[in-house]
């Protein structure tokens, strides 16, 4: 490959890193003024005031009417911004992610997280209160996608990375606890179990390891060469 042929997809790479940054630092100031926006009210603790880390899901600052019964107008506003930036930040960091590994996995992994990032704004467009049934659905299907996506690229070690380097096990930890989410999440739903302040907690680590995964990945993207430039570099030496 050619330097003039590398420099649109270099600066294509960097437009990607940039978007994803932003949209995560966008999600993350939207979802903070939501927090302090929401009036009140958990599934343990309804008449409580303010949201709660331990005992409040992300999809409640969703809901027009908080849980308590006050108007969440505002607060509702915020989080769907919240969701669409984070949902469109992850297109870019999926095809990101994607560049780090071989061929025959980028594909699949685009594909997959791609799918994920679309069931995610979704959820935004189908808040809890309104639409409980499709909301749950698009949410586990949203999640799982996104789980086979991740689990791939925890899996590749890169060349000259280490084995618990920082993107794999923020990876693995991001992997784990959404699957955890996950099993909690059709417990309480769909088997009939209990809410308890675990299943709240176990979402924000979650997301805090998810953003941190992000941002390694982000950077190791940055300083790696892209996997299929050295395919190609490869295979034309050996050829030689």
């Amino acid at each position: 490959m050619s330097a003039g042929a590398g420099q649109p997809v270099a600066g294509a790479a960097r437009v990607a890193r940039l978007a994803t940054l932003a949209c995560v630092g966008l999600f993350s100031i939207a979802m903070l003024a939501a927090c302090v926006c929401y009036p009140g009210g958990s599934w343990t603790l309804p008449s409580s005031d303010g949201f709660s880390l331990l005992r409040n899901f992300w999809c409640d600052l969703l809901r027009s009417r908080a849980i308590n019964g006050a108007d969440n107008a505002l607060g509702k506003q915020l989080a769907g911004v919240g969701f669409a930036a984070l949902g469109l930040g992850l297109w870019p960091f999926w095809w990101v992610a994607s560049t780090l590994l071989e061929r025959r996995s980028r594909w699949l992994v685009w594909r997959l997280g791609a799918a994920s990032a679309a069931a995610l704004i979704a959820m935004a467009l189908l808040p809890s209160d309104r639409h409980p049934l499709a909301h749950g659905v698009v949410a586990l299907a949203g999640g799982l996608l996104g789980a086979a996506a991740a689990a791939l690229c925890v899996h590749a070690r890169l060349p000259g990375e280490s084995r618990l380097s920082f993107r794999r096990w923020s990876g693995a930890l991001t992997l784990s606890l959404s699957l955890a989410h996950v099993a909690l999440y059709v417990n309480v739903a769909y088997l009939g179990g209990a809410e308890s302040v675990t299943h709240p907690a176990v979402q924000k680590l979650a997301t805090l390891s998810l953003l941190l995964w992000v941002l390694g990945t982000v950077a190791r993207a940055r300083s790696a060469p892209d996997t299929l430039t050295l395919a190609k570099h490869r295979a034309r030496t050996s050829a030689v």
